[in-house]
C-alpha cells in the first residue's frame, strides 16, 4: 500500500506517502484547503486535527529526529508533545532567524504516545523515504553541476548564445566534494522555510556546516542540515 495511517479520520491520524512508488494518498478530509491538500500528498509523513482543522508535513528525516528526540526525552508521557512544520522566520533582532513550528498540533500524552508508537513501528519506511529524498536532491545537485559544465565549455569555445543547452552526462564529475548526498543553499532554505540569505548567514557564523567550491558555489550535507535542524527544533522545544 501507499501509506500507512492510524486512528479515526473524524478526529485527528497520521499517514505516510511514498510518492511516486505507490498509488495516491489515503482520502482526504472534505475541510482541506488547496494548500493542505498539496501537504497531504507530498511525500513524507503527514499528522493532522480535524478539530483544529490543521495539516502538518515532515520531511521523513526530521521524522526521524523526532523519533530520537522522543527516545532520549520522555517528558513527554506527562506533558503531551507539540509538533508541527519547523519553519525559519527572519527577524531584525537577530541574524539567526526565529525557529517556528507552522501548523502546530499539541498532543496530549495519550496522543503523543500513539504518535511514538508509529514512529517506531514504522522507522524502516521513514528511513527508505529519507533515501529517496537525498537521492532527488543528489540528482537535482549533478544536474547543476551538469548545467554549469556545459556552460562553461560553451563560453570557453565562444559559442555562448540564447538557445537552450542540452545537457548530457559528463564524463567526469567533479573529484573534491566528499561522498555523500547534498542540498543547494536553495534547497536547503525550502526545506528549513528559511531564506537563501538566512541559510548563508548561518554558514557564515559557523552555525551551519557547509562546503564551498570553487566555480560551483555552497553546498550543503544532508546530514549536516538534518543534526542543525534537529539542534534548532530541541531549542524550540526546550524554550
Amino acid at each position: 500500500m501507499n501509506c500507512s495511517t492510524f486512528l479515526n479520520q473524524n478526529t485527528w491520524g497520521v499517514h505516510l506517502n511514498f510518492e511516486g512508488r505507490f498509488n495516491s494518498p489515503p482520502a482526504s478530509p472534505a475541510w482541506l484547503t488547496p494548500l493542505q491538500q498539496r501537504d497531504w500528498q507530498c511525500r513524507g509523513m503527514v499528522i493532522w486535527d480535524a478539530a483544529l482543522r490543521v495539516v502538518a508535513h515532515l520531511y521523513a528525516g526530521y521524522a526521524l529526529e523526532l523519533l530520537e528526540q522522543m527516545r532520549t526525552n520522555n517528558a513527554w508521557h506527562s506533558n503531551g508533545f507539540l509538533i508541527g512544520s519547523p519553519m525559519y522566520q527572519l527577524s531584525s533582532e537577530t541574524v539567526d532567524g526565529i525557529l517556528t513550528l507552522e501548523n502546530q498540533i499539541e498532543l496530549v500524552a495519550d496522543q503523543a504516545e500513539d504518535l511514538f508508537d508509529f514512529l517506531s513501528a514504522h522507522k524502516k519506511s521513514l528511513e527508505y523515504i529519507a533515501i529517496r529524498d537525498n537521492e532527488d536532491a543528489e540528482d537535482a545537485l549533478r544536474t547543476v553541476f551538469r548545467l554549469i559544465a556545459v556552460y562553461g565549455r560553451k563560453v570557453r569555445e565562444g559559442k555562448k548564445d540564447d538557445k537552450p543547452v542540452a545537457i548530457t552526462k559528463p564524463n567526469i564529475l567533479p573529484t573534491s566534494i566528499p561522498r555523500g548526498s547534498y542540498f543547494t543553499v536553495y534547497q536547503a532554505a525550502q526545506i528549513s522555510g528559511a531564506t537563501s540569505k538566512q541559510i548563508r548567514a548561518w554558514i557564515r557564523k559557523g552555525k551551519l556546516e557547509a562546503l564551498d567550491l570553487l566555480g560551483l558555489g555552497i553546498i550543503i550535507e544532508t546530514g549536516k542540515l538534518n543534526e542543525f535542524l534537529s539542534r534548532k527544533a530541541l531549542d524550540l522545544q526546550a524554550n
